[in-house]
């Protein structure tokens, strides 16, 4: 496998930036047009006859995610800061820990105006997209694909391969990014060194001690990148087939790293993994924020039998045999959910897929968490027959292909509504059950062995898979996973509950409020929404002057609240003069908030601006005047009265007012 390069030299001239990888060959140069982007490589011979008066600047970067242009031009995505985060046999894994975006564009090239402000926009989101610690990569290793299709794709070469023709499509995060430097490398190989396949999501990697036996417990996951965004704007599954938060969990026992050892020579070189995945319930869904907690269900069954059907047999493709576990509730508001999963599986005919429907809120209530077990011995039969995989490399070649002994022939796909709380407990659940296998196939433990014998063990795979869950959540949903005090202690607790209180809390402010922008900056950062100069600007300010008006008149209300509680009028709290003062601002309150519900919540809600979303409501600007329902009864005419009697008939929006 090639390799790509650990350091790079960037230099800036007038109007090329080069790039040298630190330790290269005489060929890897590459030269970024500064005016319009465009990637080529040279020979060291070639940049030094061209460039050979000194640099405007130069810096260093221990790695390329890519090139993203803007309004101003070309600029560069660059990991400036990395840490160890473990290793997978012989091969280091390293979290970003700083990545930034540089202006690569030439300086004379300057924005006003308009254009200025969007700019500044762009890199604000983008800075937020690479914010967050959850980027990983490696240098000489495939850590976009299984240890399995890292041996599939092995065999199946015929040379040695860069990293970015091996890795997974759907997990090479940044590929929208290193498009520039892949379309280089296609015609250069020379080139390749610099593209660098990056995953999001999760990657921990502990040492184990059992009995004098120590090994390394990476559990790595990698986030799709295909149908990618938040939580409540991004459900279900695209015409593709690809479905929101898809990802894939593997868990590796390494008895290949360094630091493994064992009394059983059997074992050295030895590594076993374990793959499950999960992704959103694959039909045409959506929830629509509407400022309440629970939000609006849109769920279109008819319509979705070619996504469902392209996303299970992707699914079969990849891994073989499919069990779809669905754990959203069979009554109530999610009902319709199970039910069309339920339907579409039913009409999918292929012997390799299997579909089961567990109930975990009614199953599992009145905190009788054991009770996961039932679904665990529902799908044994099929754990045991798809397996895991197991190879073994030559101790004194590591760095070699291995012998594959085992495959892993099926997947086990789960899900529950935001494929999180209750996927994350299902999930790491499943895996204790097969990695207790594993180590009573390899003889670490006896036929008798179990995980909770060894407090140690216990206590490193709660805390790893829960820091896993939270992982996955603060992605989707922008806070940490609930339910994680099961997870980390194995029981359910009140404080947990509580935590899980405020992490809903959260996520309904997040959902309502924020989330908009966040699925902007995933846009963004994925090429779901391309910069294009010279089209109108997308940040159009949406709300209308009289959404503004009411804003600001509940902040009135809210510091007039404060006042009498700080200066009571009378002295004291319960005063006459006090309480009529504090009756009627809360009565001003409940009025601004009932107008604001009825008249005008789609306005205040954060909706995404980059891509198209289809259940945005169209926003009301041409006419400016104010919407307040109490008065318009009384002051407007027979015939506004009975069109606004009809208006509230008609309580459901996206409303059919258009945009001027």
């Amino acid at each position: 496998m090639v390799t790509a390069q650990q350091s790079y030299k960037i230099a800036f001239y007038q109007t090329t930036v080069v790039i040298e990888a630190a330790r290269g060959t005489s060929d890897e140069r590459l030269a970024i047009d500064r005016n319009d982007g465009t990637v080529s490589c040279m020979s060291a011979p070639a940049a030094s006859s061209a460039f050979a008066a000194a640099p405007q600047r130069t810096m260093t970067a221990h790695g390329i995610m890519g090139i993203i242009s803007l309004l101003r031009g070309p600029y560069l995505v660059l990991i400036t800061g990395r840490e160890v985060a473990g290793s997978i046999g012989l091969s280091t894994v390293y979290r970003a820990s700083e990545i930034r975006v540089v202006k690569a564009a030439v300086e004379s090239r300057v924005l006003s105006g308009t254009d200025a402000f969007d700019e500044a926009t762009y890199l604000r989101l983008l800075d937020n997209a690479l914010a967050v610690n959850s980027f990983y990569f490696s240098y000489d290793m495939d850590l976009t694909s299984s240890l399995e299709r890292q041996q599939q794709k092995r065999q199946g070469a015929s040379g040695s391969l860069p990293l970015y023709k091996t890795a997974n499509d759907e997990f090479f995060y940044n590929k929208y990014l290193a498009e520039p430097l892949i379309a280089v490398a296609a015609s250069n190989p020379n080139a390749s060194a610099f593209v660098l396949p990056v995953i999001h999501g999760f990657f921990e990697c502990r040492q184990v001690m059992v009995r004098g036996t120590a090994f390394n417990y990476v559990l790595v996951t990698r986030r799709g990148r295909k149908r990618q965004g938040t939580r409540y704007f991004s459900r279900g599954a695209d015409e593709e087939g690809n479905v929101s938060n898809f990802a894939e969990t593997e868990q590796i026992v390494d008895f290949a790293a360094p630091n493994a050892s064992s009394t059983n020579p059997d074992l050295a070189g030895t590594q076993m993994s374990y793959v499950q995945v999960r992704g959103s319930i694959p039909i045409d869904w959506a929830q629509v924020i509407n400022m309440r907690y629970v939000p609006k269900l849109n769920v279109t069954v008819d319509e979705s039998r070619e996504r469902f059907n392209k996303h299970m047999m992707r699914l079969i493709s990849d891994y073989n045999d499919v069990v779809a576990v669905n754990l959203v509730n069979k009554v109530k508001y999610e009902k319709p959910m199970g039910d069309a999963f339920f339907k579409l599986s039913q009409e999918f005919k292929s012997p390799h897929y299997h579909y089961t429907h567990f109930d975990f809120h009614k199953e599992c209530s009145k905190m009788r968490w054991d009770r996961i077990g039932l679904l665990l011995d529902e799908i044994a039969q099929f754990t045991a027959k798809f397996g895991y995989f197991r190879i073994k490399h030559d101790p004194r070649a590591l760095s070699q292909a291995g012998e594959p002994l085992q495959l892993q022939v099926g997947v086990v796909r789960s899900n529950c509504m935001d494929c999180l709380d209750r996927t994350n407990v299902f999930q790491s659940e499943l895996a204790r059950v097969v990695l207790v296998k594993q180590l009573r196939d390899i003889g670490v433990f006896t036929d008798t062995d179990v995980i909770a014998n060894f407090t140690g063990m216990r206590s490193m795979l709660n805390n790893v898979w829960a820091d896993n869950a939270d992982a996955v959540s603060c992605a989707y949903s922008g806070t940490g996973a609930l339910k994680t005090d099961f997870t980390r202690t194995g029981q359910r607790t009140k404080s947990g509950a509580l935590q899980d209180g405020r992490n809903s809390v959260e996520r309904y402010i997040r959902g309502n409020f924020f989330d908009g922008e966040r699925q902007d900056t995933i846009d963004l950062l994925l090429g779901t929404f391309k910069v294009t100069p010279g089209i109108p600007s997308p940040f159009t300010d949406d709300q209308t002057i009289e959404s503004k008006t009411l804003v600001g008149a509940v902040y009135v209300c809210l510091f007039m609240l404060a006042y009498a509680f700080l200066y009571p009028r009378g002295g004291h709290w319960f005063c006459l003069s006090n309480f009529v003062f504090t009756s009627s601002w809360v009565l001003v309150l409940v009025f601004v908030a009932f107008t604001v519900m009825k008249s005008h919540t789609a306005e205040l809600l954060n909706w995404p601006k980059l891509s198209a979303y289809q259940y945005r409501p169209a926003v009301m600007r041409a006419n400016s005047t104010l919407s307040l329902p109490l008065l318009d009864r009384l002051l407007s005419s027979p015939d506004a009265k009975a069109s606004l009697r009809n208006d509230e008939i008609k309580k459901s929006w996206p409303t059919d007012k258009k945009l001027a």
